[in-house]
């Protein structure tokens, strides 16, 4: 895998008001972020079908992110909403395959307010963090290539009960106290490695860290990091090339400068542009 593929052709859906060399889809190419997209593939196709008319003044836009990092095509936000997805969506893009023909929306509350709101349930909506952020029971992330679901250990299954048998007590690893794993999620839609998380602090990179994926070429050296106090777990970016994403349930509040991650696509929001 490389960083670049082929050049993309333009998508339509919402009339694009700039364009720039590249390729489209962002830094990180590829999964779709969601519980089964975890492939990489290549630019999107026009569009066919007609975007449903857009009317008002435009509040915002939609950088597409090129996958060396430079702004690619622009989308005006304008109206109450405008749907993401493939052919016939406000702003479309036929060929990925890891969209849902309405994919998601992203709304303008009548105070001014902006949300992106998913509406596939299959791949859903990844929002790059530019934070810590909490990490909840059945949560997935996205860093470098790997989709990751977090979920909470019971601490009834962390206790250990030694085997003993004719009064001999089995020799073995010694008992850890794990308060989480990660589940590799494959594009079938199950399981793949289980990593348990105990201690502090849990790194996961491509060179140095806890958990180590030394086949992710996007996934940084030391890419993120998830910290846990003893009540709350949370996840942090570590300054990765490529960004640490979580998937957003229900509607989810964007601000200017949010990059959001739908199919293929990296999207910039611009507030007020």
């Amino acid at each position: 895998m490389t960083l670049a593929s082929d050049g993309a052709r333009a998508p339509s859906g919402q009339q694009a008001v700039g364009q720039a060399g590249g390729h489209s889809g962002g830094l990180v190419p590829g999964p779709a972020p969601g519980a089964v997209a975890v492939h990489f593939h290549g630019p999107n196709a026009a569009a066919s079908a007609a975007p449903r008319p857009q009317t008002g003044p435009a509040w915002g836009t939609a950088v597409l992110v090129n996958r060396d990092g430079s702004d690619g095509q622009r989308y005006p936000l304008s109206g109450e909403y405008l749907v993401i997805g493939r052919a016939g969506a406000d702003i479309a893009f036929d060929e990925d395959r890891f969209l849902a023909r309405q994919h998601a929306r992203i709304e303008r509350g009548a105070d001014g307010s902006i949300k992106v709101l998913p509406i596939d349930n299959l791949n859903g909506v990844f929002r790059k963090t530019d934070a810590p952020v909490d990490l909840v029971d059945g949560m997935t992330i996205l860093v470098g290539r790997e989709v990751l679901r977090y979920e909470r250990v019971d601490p009834e299954e962390t206790k250990v009960h030694p085997l003993t048998r004719h009064g001999v007590s089995l020799f073995g690893s010694p008992p850890r106290e794990p308060w989480g794993r990660l589940f590799q999620i494959v594009p079938s839609g199950g399981y793949r490695d289980v990593r348990h998380l105990a201690g502090e602090e849990i790194v996961l990179g491509r060179e140095e860290g806890d958990i180590v994926f030394r086949d992710d070429a996007f996934m940084s050296r030391r890419h993120a990091a998830v910290t846990w106090n003893g009540t709350r777990a949370q996840i942090t970016d570590l300054g990765s090339s490529n960004g640490t994403f979580v998937r957003v349930e229900g509607a989810t509040p964007l601000k200017h400068g949010d990059h959001v991650r739908m199919g293929d696509q990296l999207l910039r929001i611009e507030l007020g542009r």
